[in-house]
């Protein structure tokens, strides 16, 4: 797919189909008590949301998720189908401005972008592909929030210091790349219309991990990545959504410099992707 050996962690077929799972299960196991004595609420695009309401639904929480307008119907519909509360708002900022107004009433904000633990379960990824690809010199992930990479990152380079990883966005969405420009986190204006990437301000925790542990942060065209996601389908018969479509153009600008040994990894982070979602991101 990209004239080099290639391993692939199909995160796209989890429960949920994403990795985020991992960081919701992670934070909910550390709650001291009855679960069903905290009300929770998480801001999401897409797949967070979803993790979070099955995560809900299997241990009899309630949860209200927020999310932007634009955020996929068909990741829209899992949620309210899991039995979760979703509230809609313009835009990604005004998403999170709800979410600091429940958290004022009382809600536990699960928060994908700023929460340990949360990233620390995303680390998990990062000993199963040690497992499977010890021999990994080059590793591309998608960068949303940060904490995937932050989670990822810690685990590899503790493994092993040498391999190389870079993060991927989209040019509207670029919090990470504008932070470690800046050397501080910005706020960004989101123009993406990849709602499963679009953070307004990267967590300055989250911008310390990749100021430490990553190579750069390569930044996409929307058009670029739609078009990643469907030589995903094409050439590896996986079907993702446009996130994680971001890596085939960031891995092919990447490519030609490094050296021509190279083990190169994916995370594929996600594949909630409907057949109608796709036809309307093919023909934009």
């Amino acid at each position: 797919m990209l004239g080099r050996k290639v391993f692939l962690k199909l995160e796209n077929l989890q429960t949920g189909g994403s990795f985020k799972a991992r960081g919701v299960l992670n934070l909910l196991s550390a709650f001291s008590g009855n679960l069903r004595d905290y009300r929770f609420a998480a801001v999401s695009g897409g797949n967070f949301g979803i993790a979070v309401a099955e995560a809900a639904k299997a241990f009899d929480i309630n949860v209200t998720v927020i999310m932007p307008e634009n955020a996929p119907a068909s990741s829209i519909e899992k949620i309210r189908h899991s039995g979760s509360t979703v509230i809609l708002e313009k835009d990604v900022s005004s998403a999170f401005e709800q979410a600091r107004t429940l958290a004022e009433q009382g809600y536990h904000i699960i928060d994908d972008c700023i929460d340990t633990l949360v990233a620390e379960g995303y680390g998990t990824l990062a000993l199963e592909l040690m497992e499977d690809c010890p021999t990994l010199t080059d590793l591309f992930v998608a960068v949303g929030g940060g904490a995937m990479l932050a989670g990822i990152a810690t685990v590899l380079k503790s493994r092993n210091p040498d391999i190389r990883i870079w993060g991927v966005e989209t040019e509207g969405a670029s919090s990470m790349y504008q932070a470690l420009r800046a050397g501080n986190p910005v706020n960004v204006d989101i123009t993406s219309s990849i709602s499963t990437l679009g953070v307004p301000v990267i967590d300055r925790l989250m911008l310390e991990h990749a100021q430490r542990y990553i190579e750069k942060v390569i930044t996409v065209s929307d058009s670029d990545a739609i078009q990643g996601m469907i030589s995903f389908g094409e050439q590896a018969r996986q079907w993702v959504e446009p996130a994680a479509g971001t890596l085939i153009p960031a891995a092919v600008a990447v490519i030609p410099n490094l050296p021509k040994d190279a083990i190169i990894g994916l995370i594929v982070c996600g594949g909630n992707v409907t057949q109608r979602e796709m036809n309307i991101w093919a023909n934009c």
